[in-house]
């Protein structure tokens, strides 16, 4: 089997990331996003997407390379190889790139093609991705409602009954209007806890740039950081997620050892050597690759390794499409200890539209992990080729 073709498909959408006043539902990037195809001579197909600037990705995918290695385009690179030589392939990637990648979009890109030839290994194999990986330990894993935080906390009150009606046992809020001022920070928090009740999971991301996606602000002081934990735990907060500049390994480290409330982080982070550094000097108690970030499947198993040689959870983050979903499902189906499932319920009509699945939520807060070959999520292709531009 030989790699015909890697196409980025660029995708356009009409609406822009957004929190809403009120209790209605948040909104993910719905302006531009970036899939990947990976074609082979045996009618196999992979698709993935990736979070990244879309527009620069298409060029680092299939756009114009140089002839010295380091500067040569992904698909360059990829064309008549054998997508089944996934651990190879991604080195000679790694490599290709390097004058221009190793980190940001250029291992944003490499992670969607990883997760494509994953699917297509899978799917030639005629099993699905976690039994490519070494086998299922469950068939199902409780999912977390991933959203905003709203402005108000009539507002958030309303949203977490919302969640509940649905059937989730866990909700996380995140980002929003959080961080510009830290006593509505705390009503918004105690609203949400109150409309949960004690029994569910309460999960909070404060982002690391306060406030929020607008760019404003300062990132917090240490001192800061950790009055944030303290007061966090008085509401039984299940943990505080990606709340500290992402290069700063030494601050993660200081402040969770000071802290009452778990630290999870880790979707900034890339390649397995920076995960070996980020978890081995202490830095989370639960460990969050983005698999359409960190170099894709083929880090992401080797991540998994290490956090259970450190005794820590891993919890993919996974706030994207159905595609990012299906690949960080078929990962958690194969860990010796599975928390959570991020499930988002912010998607655009942009990336609610690219990809099917059949993501139920049972009554117990639970959704089921697809056993068919591949990640077992269907592109809609008539959807795509409505929404590309390029």
């Amino acid at each position: 089997m030989r790699i015909t073709d890697v196409e980025p498909i660029l995708l356009r959408g009409e609406t822009s990331y957004h929190a809403t006043a009120g209790a209605a539902e948040a909104t993910d990037n719905g302006d531009w996003q970036l899939l990947v195809k990976v074609s082979t001579d045996e009618g196999l197909t992979g698709w993935a997407d990736a979070e990244t600037l879309a527009p620069a990705a298409v060029a680092i995918i299939a756009g114009q390379g140089m002839s010295i290695l380091g500067f040569r385009t992904l698909k360059d690179l990829l064309i008549g190889e054998d997508p089944r030589d996934t651990a190879r392939i991604w080195d000679k990637l790694y490599v290709g790139s390097a004058y221009y990648g190793r980190r940001g979009i250029g291992m944003q890109c490499i992670s969607a093609i990883d997760n494509c030839l994953w699917s297509i290994r899978s799917q030639a194999a005629g099993v699905s991705l976690a039994r490519m990986l070494g086998g299922r330990r469950r068939d199902r894993v409780t999912a977390y409602a991933s959203t905003l935080f709203r402005e108000t906390p009539e507002a958030m009150a309303a949203a977490a009954r919302g969640y509940v009606e649905r059937g989730f046992q866990a909700v996380k809020f995140g980002w929003g209007v959080f961080g510009e001022d830290p006593g509505r920070d705390r009503e918004l928090v105690s609203a949400a806890r109150a409309a949960l009740g004690p029994a569910r999971h309460l999960l909070v991301d404060p982002g690391w740039y306060p406030a929020g996606w607008k760019g404003e602000g300062r990132p917090r002081s240490r001192r800061e950081a950790i009055a944030m934990c303290e007061w966090l735990a008085e509401y039984g907060v299940g943990w505080v997620e990606d709340f500290i500049h992402p290069e700063r390994f030494d601050e993660y480290a200081a402040v969770r050892a000071a802290s009452p409330v778990p630290v999870a982080a880790g979707e900034q982070v890339a390649t397995v050597w920076e995960f070996e550094r980020f978890i081995r000097q202490g830095c989370v108690d639960v460990i969050q690759p983005d698999l359409s970030r960190c170099g894709g499947i083929t880090v992401a198993a080797q991540v998994a390794r290490l956090a259970e040689e450190a005794g820590i959870d891993l919890v993919p983050h996974s706030w994207l499409t159905h595609l990012l979903t299906g690949y960080s499902l078929q990962l958690i189906a194969t860990l010796p200890r599975a928390r959570f499932v991020e499930f988002n319920v912010s998607q655009s009509p942009l990336t609610k539209g690219i990809a099917r699945a059949s993501f139920d939520l049972a009554p117990d807060g639970t959704v089921g992990i697809p056993d068919t070959p591949g990640i077992g999520v269907e592109v809609d292709i008539d959807f795509v080729n409505a929404h590309r531009v390029n």
